[in-house]
């Protein structure tokens, strides 16, 4: 007797192999689309609390600029001083929505402006918003 697979046994195992792929690639992909957001949106939240304690440390009025291609935080005075700037959520390939594109921060770290910014990160079929208030707290929380 021959030691070996046969055909048969092959196929039936490629038909097996290649079933169970095709389950589990969508899952897969709404997975790393997740991973994507999650990343962008701690990295505009932590963006954000850098640069609202660079206030309070300097004691100067900060302006950041929220983009999907740039993040800029800029001190404000009698000239405009770039002390961080990182990379947008756009390099995770996610979409930024904001309610307003330029939030200013205090001396105190408290935000000017009458309202609360809202910002949506998106990507596919996942979505996340990150609220940040006048008083400096930022909120992330999902959206459905």
């Amino acid at each position: 007797m021959r030691r070996g697979v046969t055909l048969v046994v092959l196929v039936v195992v490629l038909v097996i192999v290649g079933a169970l792929c095709a389950l589990a690639l969508p899952r897969a992909g709404r997975w790393l689309d997740w991973i994507a957001v999650d990343r962008a949106t701690w990295e505009i939240a932590s963006f954000y609390q850098t640069a609202r304690f660079a206030a309070i440390y300097r004691d100067q009025q900060v302006r950041l600029e929220l983009r999907e291609d740039s993040l800029r935080a800029v001190f404000e005075g009698v000239t405009d001083s770039v002390f961080l700037r990182r990379p947008g959520p756009a390099r995770h390939a996610v979409r930024l929505t904001a309610s307003r594109a330029i939030i200013r921060l205090g001396p105190t770290g408290l935000g000017f402006g009458a309202a609360n910014t809202k910002l949506v990160l998106r990507r596919c079929a996942v979505a996340e918003s990150l609220t940040t208030s006048r008083l400096g707290r930022a909120r992330r929380t999902r959206v459905p």
